[in-house]
């Protein structure tokens, strides 16, 4: 399914406002390595691809047919596909479980399983696997990366896609699995366990079917490769709504809860946050501890970082004397040099680049936190330089930078991302990524 040589698009359209146009597409623009045959009675060529009336007319076998219909027209289609030897399918068409449709669903699963096939979906977005150049979906907002990324819902992909953009975090691989009706998402995660260019799995999960099944593959899993799941389902409400969503019953939360920390998995409670986590996990290597030196230019911001940490979880020790004497023979004596230390708001880049150097050198100190409140006279770009220079001196010590007034910032947020410097908004965004990176460097090692 993932590494298909010949796909066929069942449902191809000539308008680009349909997803069977969508589709064939993005195989198309992305580089698919392999041979794409468009399925369609009504049309005679898309994007300058001759369209085939049938699945029974497509001259090679196809390893992937993927069915873009109307939902009376998939069983019948199926039946084709099985007849003509298709080994999988990824079926998107919607009205199945998810809508009271249990039957037809039950249906569509028994013939899959009478060919021999596998089946992603029904009710889903497909998948894309940027390094193999394959985007079997009509979403294709995504740049290779190391993220691989399971959601029930199609939607939510494209949302994970466009705020991994935003922060710099690429994907190797996303999957929208949609009822689960066959492939659910325990056999995805096995795939990711051995695919090489995943090295964080995250996932959007409304409800798991095969719980036992998913935590069992997770746990072989988390030694290697983080595991962070946003799973919905806290309140009534939203238990009621997963259900109207994929047919998926949400389950007890606060029982997931606990069997993914058992597990090692990271859980997440907003988007920000999940993205955060992967995105920390991506360019971070394992604390030693939970003790966080704070550097700053803005007492203000300093404060709010403080508090940010304690709340979770988190330790700002004073620094040893050895230390403030440093940091004092650098600073203009009005600079307060516990911590967090203060460079004021004429601290320049190299300023930045000494106290950043300093504290990733203090065996003492296991994180480190630099934030920046740009001024009309500093150059963002230059601190971020300045940073990112001691972060490569120190790449066993994990470091992130808060810099805040989000666009002011722009210029700067290339330099720390080539430098595998994760950037926050706001302290306490930097604080919830820091406590997760912590969390998983404790469990590693209570393994």
């Amino acid at each position: 399914m993932f590494f298909p040589k010949t796909i066929a698009v069942i449902g191809a359209s000539n308008k680009p406002s349909r997803i069977g146009f969508q589709v064939i597409q993005n195989l198309i623009v992305g580089g698919f390595p392999g041979e794409v045959f468009p399925v369609n009675p009504r049309f005679q060529s898309v994007l300058n691809r001759r369209v085939f009336p049938s699945i029974e007319v497509v001259p090679k076998s196809v390893d992937l047919a993927i069915i873009v219909l109307r939902k009376d027209r998939v069983l019948d289609t199926v039946d084709a596909c099985g007849r003509c030897g298709v080994k999988t399918i990824i079926v998107m068409s919607s009205g199945f479980s998810e809508l009271g449709d249990e039957a037809l669903e039950e249906k569509l699963t028994n013939r899959v399983k009478q060919y021999g096939m596998r089946m992603l979906g029904p009710n889903c977005a497909g998948f894309a696997a940027t390094h193999e150049r394959i985007y079997a979906s009509f979403e294709n907002r995504v740049y290779p990366g190391d993220l691989a990324f399971i959601s029930q819902s199609g939607a939510m992909c494209a949302v994970v896609l466009a705020l991994a953009r935003a922060a710099g975090l690429g994907l190797s691989m996303f999957v929208s699995y949609g009822n689960a009706a066959d492939v659910g998402p325990e056999e995805i995660l096995q795939f990711f366990q051995t695919h090489k260019p995943s090295h964080i799995i995250g996932g959007y999960l409304e409800g798991i079917a095969h719980a036992r099944a998913f935590l069992d593959v997770a746990r072989q899993i988390t030694p290697t490769k983080p595991v962070v799941v946003l799973k919905p389902g806290e309140t009534l409400a939203a238990s009621q709504a997963i259900k109207s969503h994929t047919g998926a019953l949400a389950g007890s939360h606060a029982v997931y809860a606990g069997a993914f920390r058992q597990a090692g998995i990271t859980q997440t409670k907003t988007l920000e946050e999940f993205i955060d986590v992967c995105a920390i996990f991506a360019s971070q290597p394992p604390p030693k501890g939970n003790h966080v030196g704070i550097v700053t230019n803005s007492g203000g911001p300093g404060v709010l970082a403080v508090d940010a940490c304690a709340r979770a979880g988190l330790s700002t020790p004073q620094f040893p004397a050895s230390l403030v004497h440093d940091f004092q023979a650098i600073l203009p004596p009005v600079c307060p040099t516990s911590n967090p230390v203060d460079l004021g708001p004429e601290g320049s880049p190299d300023v930045y680049h000494q106290v950043t150097e300093l504290l990733l050198t203090e065996p003492s100190i296991d994180m480190g936190l630099i934030l920046c409140v740009p001024t009309m006279f500093s150059s963002i770009q230059a601190i971020s330089q300045s940073v990112a220079k001691a972060k490569q001196n120190h790449p066993e010590k994990p470091l992130v930078t808060c810099w805040l007034a989000e666009d002011i910032v722009a210029d700067g947020l290339p330099v720390l991302r080539q430098a595998n410097i994760t950037n926050f908004s706001t302290p306490q965004r930097a604080a919830t990524a820091l406590a997760a990176l912590f969390q998983r460097a404790q469990w590693l090692r209570s393994q």
